[in-house]
């Protein structure tokens, strides 16, 4: 697995905050009332979810990388 660039890192980030937003609308559209902490405590996980994959990939990184560097 590659690991992951700060570029991306940032669009993911970037990518999660709408979709955390718009959580919400589909939860109503299927009757479902979403309190908003509950929304908080989603994107706290992706982006947590999002970091660790971003820091592993920077403090263990892949044999081949490891040996062009």
């Amino acid at each position: 697995m590659r690991r992951m660039s700060p570029a991306l890192f940032l669009v993911l980030v970037a990518f999660t905050v709408p979709v955390a937003v718009e959580l919400r609308t589909v939860a109503g559209f299927f009757g479902v009332d979403l309190p908003f902490v509950a929304v908080v405590i989603v994107e706290l996980l992706l982006l947590a979810a999002i970091t660790a994959v971003y820091v592993l990939g920077r403090i263990y990184p892949d044999d081949d990388e490891a040996s062009t560097t």
